[in-house]
């Protein structure tokens, strides 16, 4: 592997299980509605403490999608890989449009409220009701949805989120 920085890779997904016997391997993917699997695109798999980058040959399946990895070549290959995590380099992402961002850009992120320090998001949680942010806060877990009531800004430059209206969250 070349010097790429490990926190460029971002968990997408899961390799399930092999599906036939040339090597197609089905897998899950985290976010359903994303498009980032693409043909000829790497993914990359934890391997100890390197990665394994493998390229996508071709992709089928509508709900369900099976991928052929360019150096997997039977169903022996496949069952090798099965049941681990993949990763796409963030690198590769596709560009978005500006004010929107992805999930794991955000991660990390300090939180302030009233200029006070509550802690760090430490992930995003995807519900049927909208996304919520996962908040470490004086050795506890917070969540607080991410909407306009409880968000003042986000400074991608500084890497800090401050919230608004927030006390019956921290109360709890």
């Amino acid at each position: 592997m070349s010097n790429i920085d490990k926190t460029n890779f971002i968990p997408c997904g899961k390799l399930i299980k092999p599906h036939g016997i040339k090597g197609e391997i089905k897998l899950f993917v985290y976010n359903k509605d994303s498009n980032i699997l693409k043909n000829k695109i790497s993914i990359w798999i934890k391997n100890n403490d390197d990665f394994l980058s493998f390229n996508i040959d071709y992709i089928k399946g509508k709900n369900s999608k099976i991928v052929k990895l360019d150096k997997i070549k039977s169903r022996d290959d496949a069952e090798l890989i099965s049941r681990k995590e993949f990763f796409i380099l963030r690198t590769d992402f596709p560009k978005i449009e500006s004010g929107n961002f992805y999930i794991n850009d955000v991660i990390k992120f300090k939180v302030l409220e009233n200029g006070n320090k509550l802690g760090y998001i430490y992930d995003i949680f995807t519900l049927p009701g909208g996304n919520v942010m996962g908040i470490k806060f004086n050795e506890k877990e917070i969540l607080i949805p991410m909407i306009d009531k409880y968000i003042e800004f986000f400074d991608f430059d500084k890497k800090i989120v401050t919230l608004k209206n927030i006390k019956e969250f921290l109360e709890l």
